[in-house]
């Protein structure tokens, strides 16, 4: 009976050794138009049509999330904890926590913009959190095309054609279900850390990667929209255009420690 409790307690110990390690990581989104801020109602910007414009409204998806390690491979952080809606008007949004990151050294991340047409397509019950229609995510979905809206960024110009001036972004569309197909709005980003290696260890405080996002590319990028032209883009082909631009909107912006009052996000729990 003495040797099959110690062999227990042998096992259990050589179970304890070779379990994987893990802790968490921050990831904080700085919302930018070019180098300034972005500040709601309060500030005004220029686009590369010679344009004026503020901002009144900013928001967007962030989902599958992969972490890339300094040896190539790549660790997928899982689906139902991959999913963040980032708002400018809720600070707690801008930074989100990855848990259960196996300790390693990592160099480089990979994300998604937007929703995948899997999640997008699935029972409500498996669309909570941010991706709740019913709640949080009620303003970023389209129940008349059944779909999440992406980005979304709305404000005013004066060469804004709308009433009082009002312009409106909102792009999404996933590459539609079963014969009913759409355009597919969805981009990948890569980012690399540059030259820097962020090593995750159990037991440590986790760190925050900053990530700029910069709101520009909305309209600057491989096509040059003009609000006067284009004041409002929704589900139609030159919604296509705009998700070409913001593909490169996002950039690594360093590394650092969070603050102690700093408020996170745990996307879809």
């Amino acid at each position: 009976m003495k040797k099959l409790f110690f062999l227990l307690l042998t096992l259990l110990g050589a179970s304890n050794l070779f379990a994987q390690k893990t802790t968490s990581l921050n990831i904080k989104f700085d919302n930018f138009v070019g180098n300034d801020p972005v500040v709601l109602n309060a500030k005004s910007y220029k686009n590369q049509a010679g344009e004026d414009f503020n901002i009144s409204l900013l928001q967007y998806y962030v989902s599958n999330i992969q972490l890339v390690k300094k040896d190539g491979s790549v660790y997928t952080v899982p689906q139902d904890d991959s999913y963040f809606l980032v708002r400018q008007n809720r600070p707690e949004t801008q930074t989100i926590t990855l848990k259960d990151i196996p300790q390693d050294k990592y160099v480089g991340i990979n994300f998604v913009i937007g929703i995948d047409s899997a999640r997008s397509a699935a029972e409500i019950g498996y669309r909570k959190g941010c991706l709740d229609v019913a709640g949080d995510a009620q303003d970023m979905y389209w129940a008349w095309n059944s779909g999440y809206i992406f980005v979304k960024m709305e404000g005013s110009s004066p060469q804004s054609t709308l009433k009082e001036n009002i312009f409106m972004y909102h792009i999404g569309l996933f590459g539609g279900i079963g014969d009913k197909k759409t355009l597919n709005n969805i981009r990948n980003v890569s980012l690399a850390f540059n030259n820097e290696t962020i090593k995750l260890k159990a037991g440590k405080v986790a760190p925050i990667i900053r990530i700029k996002m910069d709101a520009s590319k909305i309209l600057n990028g491989e096509t040059t929209v003009s609000i006067a032209k284009n004041p409002s883009v929704m589900g139609g082909p030159y919604s296509a255009k705009i998700a070409e631009n913001y593909k490169s909107m996002f950039s690594y912006n360093g590394i650092g420690m969070p603050a102690p009052t700093e408020k996170i996000s745990l996307g879809l729990k």
